[in-house]
């Protein structure tokens, strides 16, 4: 069935829910059903029993986790209950995906769910920084670093940045945000750097920093869905088991995920390779896995490979040894004997999570796009219809107070400058003379030019000379009009360049810690 692609939503305030957010209980209610009819293994364990083990330790981590925000939490947590979950990287992100969040506890109020944020703590990040509106003098965008990553960095394994370095970030982004002409927006960001600092105390690594500030600047707007870092919930049996069915079902695994990503390409025609994501490779025997290995200083890709009477062997790209399961051997007690830690890449974090650890899950419109991967690869290698998805976003502009200059302004300026150079007689009972005589002189060009434009109509036209005459006269009432060009040409300038400044003044990413939570909060109720 074809359905239309979810767009961002334009207008101030504008929410995105889809399907309609008035569906979404009956779905998630409808996934759960579904789910107690599957009957394929996970690494020969039933899908039912993992399934309820996984939601058992999503919450469980979860509630672990959460005790850490220093907020009132009185979320439900009953693994055998409805469990709605959405998820992000814990970056200073946009409204459009903090609204997720208060669509989880809408969501979890009205149909008595359990509901967590899974933080992909996991990831690798170039930067953590603040990018706001400034004027210096000229409207731009003034970026702050709060934390740096690098080629091995990801946010659970990088360390909380120095006391110092938060003030310097916090004061840097004040002294930007104080040449606005809105001083909500610096109080918004001044409350978000008290839970900064306070976080700091509390907070082990770079993203149990941010997600604990965000969670306790978010307390005013009353939510308690709980947070999970995803860092926490691969540590569980069951996504050992999940991890161990497709390293023991590897070729097959391979096989569904590249057929589905060639499939996408194709019927999206997307020429590139790498997108949405590249195919697993294969090099002889060996397979790679949409995993990494983490570490506390580093994460490496995993790769697969068979041994003796249907064994593997997990290794990094450079052939070192991570874990093995033997012939016939427990794959939970194996692999955690390796001591190896797995995280999933993106389609196989949803494909766990949305199979075994909740009931509904809420992407953003980017996330919504590349899951339909994920449905496919549900379907070619689990056998079962996957559980639905939702989406959901919302726009959103600072109070800037400014007026927001169009193309089609921009256009209109143009046309006006044209009409001068082209066309300047139809625009003289628009421009005020200096003195009588350059008046008369202006009506006297424009009655000439009247006469010469009948003129050359005529069958018997001398055209080359009359339209010589012609742009004479047109060259002598843009002499005349000269100061009025000069004018246009000035108005012109500034409409585009107060257009440019749109760009900035009406971006929708600006981060979440510039906004009251309340305000957001109210959007999606």
């Amino acid at each position: 069935m074809a359905h239309a692609k979810p767009t961002l939503p334009a207008g101030h305030g504008e929410v995105l829910t889809s399907p309609d957010f008035a569906t979404w209980s009956s779905l998630a209610t409808r996934n759960r059903d579904r789910a107690d009819a599957w009957s394929f293994t996970v690494a020969g364990r039933p899908a039912a029993d993992v399934r309820t083990l996984a939601r058992a330790e999503a919450l469980t981590a979860a509630a672990a986790f959460s005790a850490k925000l220093g907020v009132s939490l009185t979320s439900r947590r009953d693994p055998a209950g409805l469990i709605v979950a959405t998820g992000h990287q814990p970056e200073l992100y946009h409204p459009g995906v903090w609204i997720k969040d208060f669509l989880l506890q809408r969501l979890a109020d009205q149909c008595g769910a359990a509901a967590f944020d899974l933080v992909v703590d996991t990831d690798g990040f170039d930067s953590i920084a603040l990018t706001t509106p400034c004027l210096t003098p000229a409207v731009g965008q003034c970026r702050q670093y709060l934390a740096v990553g690098g080629r091995h960095a990801t946010y659970g394994s990088a360390p909380v940045p120095a006391s110092r370095d938060m003030d310097d970030f916090c004061s840097a982004c004040d002294t930007n945000l104080a040449t606005l002409r809105a001083p909500a927006i610096r109080r918004h960001f001044a409350a978000f750097c008290e839970e900064l600092r306070g976080a700091s105390e509390v907070a082990e690594n770079l993203a149990e920093l941010v997600t604990i500030a965000r969670r306790r600047f978010e307390a005013p707007a009353g939510t308690d869905y709980l947070e999970l870092p995803l860092t926490r919930l691969v540590r569980g049996d069951a996504f050992a088991l999940f991890v161990a069915d497709i390293a023991l079902s590897a070729s097959r695994f391979c096989d569904a995920y590249n057929s589905e990503l060639d499939e996408f390409r194709s019927v999206n025609k997307t020429r590139s390779a790498a997108q949405p994501f590249p195919n697993l490779a294969s090099s002889g025997e060996r397979r790679e896995l949409p995993l990494w290995s983490i570490s506390r200083t580093a994460r490496s890709a995993v790769w697969v490979e068979s041994v003796a009477e249907g064994g593997v062997r997990l290794v990094s790209a450079e052939g070192e040894l991570l874990a093995a399961i033997g012939p016939g051997e427990d794959p939970v007690a194996a692999l955690a004997a390796s001591g190896a830690v797995f995280a999933p890449k993106a389609l196989l974090l949803t494909l766990f999570v949305r199979l075994f650890c909740c009931d509904l899950f809420i992407h953003g419109v980017g996330g919504g796009r590349y899951d339909s991967v994920t449905d496919g690869v549900c379907r070619r290698y689990f056998g079962v219809e996957p559980p639905a998805f939702v989406v959901a976003s919302i726009t959103m502009y600072l109070p800037l107070g400014a007026h927001i200059v169009t193309d089609a302004e921009v256009s209109a300026a143009t046309e006006r400058l044209n009409r001068v150079a082209h066309n300047p007689d139809a625009l003289l009972s628009e421009v005020e003379f200096d003195s009588a005589e350059e008046h008369d002189r202006a009506v006297a060009l424009s009655a000439e030019k009247s006469r010469l434009v009948a003129a050359i109509a005529s069958p018997d036209a001398d055209r080359k000379t009359l339209g010589l005459s012609i742009r004479e006269v047109n060259a002598q009432l843009a002499q005349l009009l000269a100061p009025l060009t000069a004018q246009l040409t000035d108005e012109l300038a500034t409409l585009e360049a107060q257009r440019d400044a749109s760009g900035v003044l009406t971006d929708r990413t600006y981060p979440f810690c510039l906004w009251s939570p309340q305000e957001v909060a109210d959007k999606a109720r």
